[in-house]
């Protein structure tokens, strides 16, 4: 009875998840024949012919990487032969090479596309990727989330997880990849006709592809095989992905695992000490007195660098500006501060934040001046060593901008921001990086400009490095993909770009994932209008950075927003940076403790 009792439980559920199967697919001689979801048709075969299955461009490579092409080494639909088999929902395309397949499985309101790729040992060659379009899907309307029925809509696999969602208003379907561990793009890619996508599954950059998006390839080598898989999965309007892929953003988290341990929260100050000219990046525009434009100051009664007394005048404002942002600080609760500019704005944008902290002494001799005042208690310290220790005496943090780019001043007087082959890129930070950290304490980095030439942003794994190196150190860079939350809190400007706080869908696969967002200089009323979103933020971990050169309006409402978010401005239980003991460079003596 028992047993009869279980069959007939087992059955009640099958019968229960038929019925709530709203995906249905059926095939025929050509492959995918119809889809339709919730009784929307997607697809009909018999409608739309260009939608036949098809393998467009291969990338293939000899032994020694040089690229193929003609014969079976280019295109898809240049083969031995191509068969479906209606046994198994199967695609076999034969080459000279080897072979792909791919697989229809239907689960419920899921189907997944398998596809296995085979080299034949002693072929010759490398696959380095194949685009596959498996159908069409002809949409009802433009998901909102498109912006234009032009777009592609892709996702990489190496920058966040893959989960492309297209919700069309009376239903949805998300284009997933289970796993995270190679490079495979997916997602929908514009047929040209109408609101139709076709879902894609490629090793290999598509043509057409941003040369500011991720170009990779997933080789498939002499003799080996490799299997990968694109998941549609299909649901009414309105479903998060965090419900229909909970284990695409597990999968990721268990591959690139969350590193980053900070728990400060508190605001973090910005410090500014010069400011940049107009004109060409790559000509000077300093003022004679001032060649780094400290302090924006071009009066010569107020100090010149060139002489003896103007340069004490310019260290005694220096060491006064360090004093300042103490009370600032202060007075924010902030955790630390971040110097912008430590080597002065000599050049216009975008050449004018050096961020090369190591090469101070030839950027900014003055910076790097003895200290000539007998009566300081830093008198035979270099400025700079002395500048932040004000700081850091107090308890407070320090911090520095670095860059990947290699400032560079030219013979003639003319400069520039070099930019390293990304296998350097990683040196070139912690070099910079470690020397600001060891001599001057600095555990705050800001890394401007973290992207190539053409815009793609630098690989998280560059920032993996330097973040290993520096374990008591938070990087902050400019440019990011979701990948960087394992490593880093990326830079958000509600200033310019009107950030507000880290994506939640982040949080699904990195909880403690949080941003550091410039607020500095944002219009009262915009910042305003903005409160409760910034709340939330900060309430979610978030930090908001404002001025702490000078105390400026928006201080006040940072303050505020903390308080609403109910984010504790003690500083007790969280550990402070230990106050170097480190020796004055001129007289070897331990001073200013």
């Amino acid at each position: 009875m028992a047993i009869a009792a279980a069959i007939v439980s087992v059955v009640a559920f099958e019968r229960q998840t038929i019925a709530e199967t709203n995906l249905k697919v059926t095939y025929g001689s050509n492959g995918v024949q119809q889809v339709s979801y919730a009784g929307v048709l997607l697809e009909d075969l018999a409608q739309y012919p260009s939608d036949l299955f098809h393998i467009w461009h291969m990338k293939m490579t000899d032994l020694q990487g040089n690229l193929m092409s003609g014969g079976q080494f280019a295109w898809g639909e240049t083969n031995n032969g191509r068969s479906w088999s209606s046994e198994t929902n199967t695609w076999t395309y034969n080459y000279s090479w080897g072979s792909i397949q791919v697989q229809f499985l239907q689960s419920g309101d899921t189907l997944d596309m398998r596809v296995t790729e085979t080299n034949k040992p002693g072929s010759g060659v490398i696959l380095d990727g194949a685009v596959i379009y498996p159908f069409g899907i002809h949409l009802p309307k433009l998901p909102k989330s498109f912006g234009n029925a032009s777009y592609p809509q892709l996702a990489f696999n190496t920058t966040a997880p893959s989960v492309t969602i297209a919700d069309y208003g009376s239903g949805e379907v998300v284009a997933v990849v289970p796993d995270a561990s190679k490079p495979l793009y997916s997602g929908f890619l514009p047929t040209g006709t109408g609101v139709a996508y076709s879902p894609i599954i490629s090793g290999t950059a598509p043509d057409g592809l941003a040369t500011f998006q991720p170009h990779n390839d997933r080789p498939v080598y002499p003799g080996k095989t490799d299997t990968l898989v694109v998941s549609l999965r299909f649901a009414s309007s309105g479903t998060s992905s965090v419900a229909l892929a909970p284990d695409i953003y597990a999968n990721w988290a268990r591959t690139w695992p969350a590193q980053l341990n900070w728990i400060d929260r508190r605001p973090i100050g910005t410090v500014y000490l010069a400011s940049s000219p107009s004109g060409e990046a790559s000509k000077p525009g300093g003022y004679s007195n001032n060649p780094r434009r400290y302090f924006n100051e071009r009066n010569e009664g107020n100090f010149d660098i060139r002489t003896v007394a103007g340069l004490a005048a310019f260290q005694r404002r220096v060491l006064e500006q360090a004093t300042n942002i103490v009370a600032n600080m202060e007075q924010l609760h902030a955790q630390g501060s971040i110097t912008w500019d430590i080597e002065g704005e000599e050049y216009p944008q975008s050449t004018s934040y050096v961020c090369q902290p190591d090469s101070i002494a030839q950027i900014s001799p003055e910076m790097e001046s003895i200290i000539l005042d007998h009566g300081s208690p830093y008198f035979g310290w270099k400025l700079d060593d002395a500048y932040f220790k004000v700081i850091r005496n107090t308890g407070f943090r320090v911090g520095v901008c670095a860059r990947p780019q290699h400032f560079t001043r030219n013979p003639d007087g003319t400069a520039q921001q070099v930019t390293l082959p990304n296998a350097d890129i990683a040196a070139e930070l912690i070099r910079k990086i470690k020397f600001a950290h060891d001599r001057w304490g600095a555990t705050l980095f800001y890394v401007d400009s973290s992207v190539e030439p053409n815009g793609a942003v630098l690989d998280a794994s560059i920032f993996q490095q330097v973040a290993r190196t520096f374990p008591d150190s938070l990087i902050i860079p400019e440019e990011t993909t979701s990948k960087y939350f394992a490593y880093t809190a990326p830079f958000q400007t509600f200033l310019f770009h009107g950030d507000l706080g880290t994506d939640p869908i982040v949080r699904a696969y990195y909880p403690h994932a949080f941003s550091v967002n410039l607020i500095n200089d944002v219009d009262a009323a915009k910042l305003t209008e903005k409160l409760p979103q910034l709340i939330t933020s900060v309430k979610g971990g978030d930090i908001l950075m404002g001025h702490v050169g000078y105390w400026d309006a928006n201080d006040t409402t940072i303050l505020a927003i903390y308080k609403a978010a109910g984010v504790s401005m003690d500083s007790s239980g969280i550990k402070s940076p230990p106050v170097s003991t480190s020796t004055s460079p001129r007289t070897g003596k331990g001073r200013a403790n």
